[in-house]
C-alpha cells in the first residue's frame, strides 16, 4: 500500500516557523494502532544519495559553498547516530547513489516526480534540493523558510515501511556554515522522521522559546525551579541561558545558523534515544532501562485527556536526563480521548520527578491541547482536590531496571460550585437559551455539542453560518448551496428538514467569506426560530457584482414565515456616507432587531419600523445584546455600557450607564512597552481614551446577567461578566476567586452566549479553536471568613448586598 505523501509530509522549519512529542510519527488505523517501522531483521537499511555540481553554491552561483561529498558525509553522521544507539537495533547507511538505482544524476524541481511518483526501491531516497526548487516546485513551500521534508512513502501489506524520502535544503545553508557542522542538526532531524519518529518537547521550549519577559521552566512554574532561557539570549538582560548541548533533536525547531544546530545533530539525549528504542527496541531495552507508565484524566476521575506533554526529569541532571511523552500518542486520537503516557529509558537507581505541561509550539500526529487544569507534579496523594493537591508537591520516582511504575494524573478541579466543560479544537458560535445545547464551527463543519452527549455535526451540506440557535435548540442556522451554483443562502436547519429562507438578488451572486460566497448571510433569528435576520448582497446597478458599498448594495433582512425576507428600512441614513449596514442580532420574541453601520455606529428597528441610528443618539458604535422582550439593550459606548429601552425612544432617559471593566483594576494599559498605569493612574486614562471598551455579545431573559469582550486585540483582551447588583467583573478572575483552577492558565476572554436564566454561559479564547461551557448554578461568597455556597444570579446578588465577597475564601487575595 501507499502512504499519502500529502498526509505524510513533515518539514523542519527555521527557529521562527513550525514543523511533528515522543512517539512514533505514524501507526496503522484499527482499535490498537502500532507504529509503522522498518524491519530491522533484514539487517542494515541501504542510503541512496543525490548527485549534482553541489550541495550549496556561494553567492556566485558558481563557487561550490558545500560539495555533494560534503553533504554525503553529513549524511553519513546523521544515519550513524540513529544506528549506534545502543538499546536500538535500527542501523542504516549509505550504500550508493540515486543515479546507480534510477539513472537520474541530480534530482530538482523539473523531475522530482520520477522520484516521488514511483517506487524506488528499499531503502533510504535522500535529495538535495541544491536551488531549493524541489521544495518550491513541487511541494509548494518557500525555501526561505522549509529545511527539509522527510516521510515514509511506502509500506507493505505487515505495515512495513520500504520506502522513505528526504529532501534537504542546499539553498538555506547559513553563509557563515562553511563546514556544513550547523545544517548538520537538519539532517538527523529529517532522517529521524523517516524512520518513523514525531518531534518531542523537552528542552528545547525553553533552549529556542524562552525569555526573562515570557520564561519556560524545566518544571512548574512557581515551584521553586529556575527558568532557563534561550541559549543565545543577551546575558546582559539577566538570562539564565540554556546550554545548546541540551537540546533534543526531534524537537520541531531548530536554529542552523548557531552552536544548536550541531548539537542537534547528534543522537546523545535520553529523550531522542528513547524514540527511536521504543519503536525498535534492543531485547534488553525494557529490562536493562526504567519506566514510567499512567494515565491524565479530568477531574472526573474518568474521562481521559490526550495532547499534554509529560515530563520525567532526573533531579540530579535535570538538563541532560529527561524524557517525554504526550497524553494519547500511541492512539493519535484514532480511538477517541485517551489519557495515556508511557515514558522509557529512565536511568536505573535516579530519582525523577513527572510533571504535566503544554506543548508550546510545532505540530504534532496527537493533537496538543490546552491545559484543562493547572500544571502539576505527580505525587502519592495525588487527586483532583485544589485544596489538598499542591501543584508543587512531588513524590520522587526512582527508576528500576525491568520494572514499569504507574502514576496516574487528575486535573484539579472542585466537584461543587462552578463547572467548566472545556469544548475543544472547536469554535462555539452560539447556545440556546434553555442552556442545553451549544452551536459552531470547525472549520467549514457545522456542529451542535451537548453538555451529556458530546458532538453532533450536521451534514456537509450544511455550512456554518453564525451558529444562531432557538430557544431549544432544536433549530440553527446555517448556509447551504441550494441550487448547486456554489452561491449558498440561509437555511433554517432541524432535524425535522430544512427552511430555505431565500435572497434578494434572485440567487445570482454574493459575497465571498471564509466559508464561500453567499447571496444572502444569515446572523441570528428568535427564541421560536420564526423569524431570522442578517445581510443580504444586491445588484443595483446591474454590473453582475453585488458588493458595491457606497451603491447600496450590501443590505440589512428580516425574514419571517409569514412574508418570507424583506429588506430592513434604511432611508434615514445618508447614503453618500454608508458603506453597508447589516442586521446581526435581534430579541427573542423578535421585536427588536439589532445592526451596525459601517462597523461604526449602532443602529435597530422596533416593531419592523424605521432605523434608529443609535450611533448618532448615544454614541454608540456596537449592539449585540437584547432581552427577551426587546426592553433592555446593550450598548458600546466610549463611556461604557448603556442599557437603553426602546420603549421609550431615542432620549436621555431612555438610557442607563452600567458601566465597565477599570483600566489598572481589570485591564492594564501598556503601549510601547510602557506601563501607563503607572504613569497615569486609572482616572487619567479614563479622562483620555474613555472606559475600557467592551462588547456584550448577550444576555438573560431579563436582563439582569451580561457578558461579553473587553479591551482590544492591540491593548490585549479579557472577558467581561455584569450582575445587576454587582456591577462588571473580570470573568477570569470571577472564576479564579470561585476556585475554578482548571482555567487558571486560560484568559477566557470571549464569553459569547448565555443562557435564559444566566446560569449557562458558552464562550472561547479569542483567535483560538477553543471552547467552553460554564454552569453558574451553584457559585460560592466567602461571609466572615466561612466559605458559602448559593445561587446564581439571585443568591449571588443577595449575599453581596448583605457583605459577603464574591468567591471562595481560600482563593481571594
Amino acid at each position: 500500500m501507499k502512504i499519502s505523501k500529502l498526509t505524510m509530509a513533515i518539514g523542519l522549519a527555521v527557529a521562527a516557523n513550525a514543523v511533528h512529542a515522543g512517539g512514533p510519527l505514524y501507526t496503522t488505523d484499527g482499535d490498537n494502532p502500532q507504529p509503522l517501522k522498518w524491519d530491522t531483521s533484514k539487517g542494515t537499511i541501504p542510503v541512496y544519495t543525490d548527485g549534482g555540481e553541489a550541495f550549496t553554491f556561494d553567492y556566485d552561483g558558481e563557487t561550490p559553498f558545500l560539495t555533494i561529498q560534503r553533504a554525503n558525509e553529513i549524511t553519513a553522521h546523521a544515519f550513524a547516530n540513529w544506528s549506534d544507539v545502543p538499546t536500538s537495533t535500527f542501523s542504516a547507511e549509505i550504500s550508493g547513489t540515486i543515479e546507480e538505482m534510477t539513472g537520474i544524476a541530480d534530482v530538482t524541481g523539473e523531475n522530482a516526480a520520477e522520484i516521488y511518483n514511483k517506487e524506488n526501491g528499499y531503502g533510504f531516497w535522500v535529495l538535495y534540493d541544491t536551488d531549493g526548487s524541489i521544495l518550491e516546485e513541487y511541494f509548494g513551500v518557500p525555501k526561505e523558510s522549509v529545511l527539509g521534508i522527510a516521510f515514509p512513502e511506502w509500506a507493505d501489506e505487515d505495515n512495513n515501511i520500504i520506502e522513505a524520502t528526504a529532501v534537504m535544503n542546499g539553498w538555506n545553508v547559513w553563509e557563515h556554515d562553511t563546514e556544513g557542522n550547523q545544517v548538520a542538526g537538519v539532517f538527523t532531524h529529517e532522517f529521524g522522521h523517516a524512520i518513523n519518529l514525531s518531534h518531542s518537547q523537552v528542552n528545547g521550549s525553553m533552549a529556542y522559546m524562552s525569555y526573562t519577559y515570557a520564561p519556560n521552566y524545566p518544571g512548574i512554574e512557581g515551584c521553586g525551579v529556575e527558568a532557563v532561557h534561550r541559549y543565545d539570549y543577551p546575558s546582559a538582560y539577566g538570562a539564565n541561558n540554556a546550554n545548546p548541548a541540551i537540546i533534543e533533536t526531534m524537537f520541531p525547531f531548530i536554529d542552523h545558523s548557531g552552536q544548536a544546530g550541531v548539537e542537534q545533530s547528534t543522537v546523545d539525549h535520553p529523550d531522542d534515544r528513547a524514540a527511536i528504542s521504543n519503536i525498535y527496541p534492543t531485547a534488553d531495552y525494557a529490562s536493562t532501562t526504567g519506566t514510567i507508565t499512567g494515565v491524565l484524566r479530568l477531574k472526573d476521575g474518568v474521562t481521559e485527556y490526550s495532547g499534554i506533554n509529560v515530563i520525567a526529569r532526573n533531579v540530579n541532571n535535570p538538563m541532560f536526563d529527561a524524557v517525554s511523552d504526550m497524553t494519547g500518542s500511541a492512539t493519535q486520537g484514532k480511538i477517541g480521548p485517551d489519557g495515556r503516557f508511557t515514558i522509557r529509558n529512565l536511568t536505573p537507581g535516579e530519582s525523577y520527578v513527572l510533571y504535566l505541561e503544554e506543548i508550546v509550539a510545532g505540530g504534532y500526529p496527537t493533537t496538543p491541547q490546552r491545559l484543562a487544569s493547572v500544571g502539576e507534579y505527580w505525587n502519592l496523594a495525588e487527586s483532583s482536590d485544589p485544596l489538598s493537591d499542591d501543584a508543587c508537591e512531588a513524590t520522587l520516582i526512582v527508576a528500576e531496571a525491568g520494572v514499569t511504575k504507574e502514576a496516574d494524573f487528575y486535573f484539579n478541579g472542585f466537584e461543587d460550585g462552578v463547572q467548566v466543560t472545556p469544548v475543544v479544537a472547536a469554535f462555539i458560535r452560539d447556545m440556546s437559551k434553555s442552556g442545553k445545547v451549544a452551536a459552531g464551527e470547525v472549520g467549514s463543519t457545522a456542529f451542535m455539542w451537548y453538555p451529556d452527549r458530546g458532538f453532533m455535526v450536521l451534514p456537509p451540506e450544511y455550512v456554518p453560518a453564525n451558529g444562531a440557535m432557538s430557544r431549544n435548540g432544536q433549530k440553527m442556522l446555517v448556509h447551504k448551496d441550494i441550487n448547486g451554483n456554489g452561491i449558498q443562502e440561509p437555511v433554517i436547519w432541524s432535524a425535522k428538514g430544512d427552511i430555505a429562507l431565500g435572497d434578494l438578488n434572485g440567487n445570482s451572486c454574493g459575497g465571498g467569506g471564509s466559508t464561500g460566497v453567499t447571496a444572502a448571510s444569515g446572523w441570528d433569528m428568535d427564541d421560536a426560530g420564526k423569524t431570522a435576520i442578517g445581510l443580504a448582497y444586491k445588484d443595483t446597478d446591474g454590473d453582475g457584482v453585488c458588493q458595491g458599498s457606497f451603491k447600496g448594495e450590501i443590505v440589512p433582512w428580516v425574514w419571517t414565515e409569514k412574508d418570507g425576507m424583506q429588506e430592513l428600512d434604511t432611508s434615514a441614513l445618508d447614503k453618500s456616507k454608508t458603506q453597508f449596514v447589516r442586521a446581526h442580532a435581534i430579541s427573542g420574541n423578535g421585536n427588536v432587531v439589532l445592526g451596525s453601520n459601517s462597523h461604526s455606529k449602532a443602529v435597530a428597528w422596533v416593531n419592523g419600523g424605521s432605523l434608529l441610528d443609535l450611533g448618532t443618539a448615544y454614541g454608540a458604535y456596537e449592539t449585540y445584546a437584547a432581552s427577551y422582550d426587546g426592553t433592555k439593550v446593550a450598548l458600546s459606548t466610549r463611556n461604557g455600557v448603556q442599557v437603553w429601552n426602546p420603549q421609550k425612544g431615542l432620549g436621555s432617559d431612555a438610557v442607563t450607564n452600567v458601566g465597565s471593566l477599570r483600566w489598572c483594576h481589570d485591564m492594564p494599559y501598556n503601549y510601547l512597552g510602557r506601563d501607563f498605569c503607572a504613569l497615569l493612574g486609572e482616572d487619567a486614562i479614563t479622562q483620555a481614551v474613555g472606559s475600557v471598551p467592551l462588547t456584550v455579545f448577550d444576555m438573560s431573559d431579563d436582563g439582569t446577567v451580561m457578558v461579553g469582550r473587553a479591551g482590544s486585540f492591540f491593548l490585549g483582551l479579557a472577558g467581561g461578566l455584569w450582575v445587576e447588583g454587582i456591577g462588571w467583573m473580570h470573568f477570569a478572575d470571577f472564576l479564579k476567586k470561585q476556585g475554578v483552577v482548571e482555567m487558571d492558565k486560560l484568559p477566557l476572554d470571549n464569553p459569547i452566549s448565555i443562557s435564559a436564566s444566566g446560569k449557562e454561559i458558552a464562550g472561547g479564547l479569542a483567535g483560538a479553536s477553543f471552547s467552553w461551557h460554564i454552569d453558574l448554578s451553584q457559585v460560592h461568597v466567602c461571609n466572615g471568613g466561612v466559605t458559602q455556597q448559593t445561587g446564581f444570579p439571585g443568591g449571588l446578588r443577595d449575599a453581596v448586598a448583605a457583605g459577603a465577597q464574591v468567591g471562595r475564601c481560600e482563593f481571594l487575595d
